[in-house]
């Protein structure tokens, strides 16, 4: 029997544990093993130790129930967790200098090193919201340049913190930011809010242009697309899945009251797209990122794409995941693709150990 590991976090390991799974998601993992022949088995970091050629993990039993077993150590490991503390990253590091093979090894990127290893791709710059660390002196050269900027944390997610400050006429630039899911705004000329003040002394804020983002008659709109290796080894867009802001909202994160829908759909509002030459660019644009990301982010395998356009169908790149939780896709009720999303890493794990034990034949010839 031949283990494909799945690195899960705390939370879903309890799910194993419960054999409680809200949406069965965890079941597409099984039908694609199933098609490589491969079986899935799911631990934590703390379940692994480098001296041992075995493990503890959760395997699918009978009747559809998880059990723990003890598994010969997977040769191939799909990461899906955060690595958080010193000792997570040595005992990861042990694992690869025995040979073990871990795809997206570190899942958790500081927006701005992901700007900056885009922004090296000359082809890329175009598609890319200027984006600076935040300081006061850099807030102050975006504002010369750029009439509404997002201000956000650089390590962070769900939307959570984020800022917008937005040009409002010849005088007077708007503050809007969420208290307890309550718009909040500030307008000032040139004493800036406190609320201002203190996101430029946090060494975590980013400023980031604002992409002017296209509307639908639900509102503001980005897209979240996934691009994957397959079991072919190279990159694909698996799924996209618009996100559109709640009404009065600037943020299209599901967990901040954004909903999700087709891509199709969102473009019926906009006749004057054409909307398989926006997929086309968006897709175009998605592969290229991945690549770009790869050369600088060894393993890197499975990523969800922020990707938004303009009124004009331009793609432009917001931000990137590299722990996509998929769920867009079974909002915007896209079934097939969210389970492509979960059977395509297991198809590039096939991939991986045909590889390696290509390999391994050659040495020893």
């Amino acid at each position: 029997m031949c283990y494909v590991g799945i690195i899960v976090s705390s939370i879903v390991y309890r799910r194993f544990a419960k054999g409680k799974f809200p949406h069965k998601e965890i079941f597409f993992y099984e039908e694609a093993g199933k098609k490589y022949g491969l079986t899935p088995c799911y631990f934590r970091f703390d379940d692994i130790y480098e001296e041992r050629d075995e493990l503890e993990a959760f395997v699918n039993g009978e009747n559809g129930k998880f059990v723990i077993k003890k598994v010969p150590k997977p040769e191939v490991i799909h990461n899906r967790s955060f690595i958080h503390t010193i000792q997570q990253k040595r005992k990861l590091q042990g694992l690869l200098e025995q040979g073990i093979i871990i795809f997206n090894q570190y899942n958790r990127y500081p927006k701005l090193e992901i700007y900056e290893i885009l922004n090296q791709n000359e082809e890329l710059i175009p598609f890319l919201p200027e984006t600076v660390k935040g300081s006061s002196s850099s807030l102050l050269k975006m504002m010369e340049s750029h009439d509404e900027l997002i201000i956000k944390p650089n390590k962070g997610s769900l939307g959570r913190g984020v800022v917008k400050l937005s040009w409002v006429n010849k005088e007077r630039w708007e503050l809007s930011y969420f208290v307890n899911k309550s718009l909040e705004t500030e307008r000032f000329k040139t004493i800036w809010p406190k609320k201002l003040k203190q996101l430029m002394l946090n060494p975590n804020m980013i400023v980031q242009e604002r992409i002017p983002l296209a509307h639908s008659k639900d509102g503001v709109f980005d897209l979240r697309v996934s691009v994957q290796k397959n079991d072919q080894g190279a990159w694909q867009v698996t799924g996209i899945a618009g996100k559109v802001a709640k009404e009065g909202s600037y943020l299209t994160n599901v967990a901040q009251g954004g909903r999700c829908k087709t891509l199709e759909l969102l473009l019926q509002d906009m006749s004057h797209l054409d909307p398989e030459q926006v997929r086309k660019d968006i897709e175009n644009l998605s592969i290229k990122i991945a690549k770009q990301l790869e050369c600088e982010l060894p393993h890197l395998a499975d990523v969800g794409l922020d990707i938004g356009i303009t009124h004009d169908g331009f793609p432009m790149f917001i931000e990137c995941n590299c722990r996509d939780l998929r769920y867009s896709f079974r909002n915007a009720n896209l079934l097939n693709e969210w389970k492509k999303t979960y059977e395509t890493p297991i198809g590039y794990a096939s991939y991986l150990y045909k590889q390696k034990k290509g390999a391994e034949n050659y040495e020893a010839m």
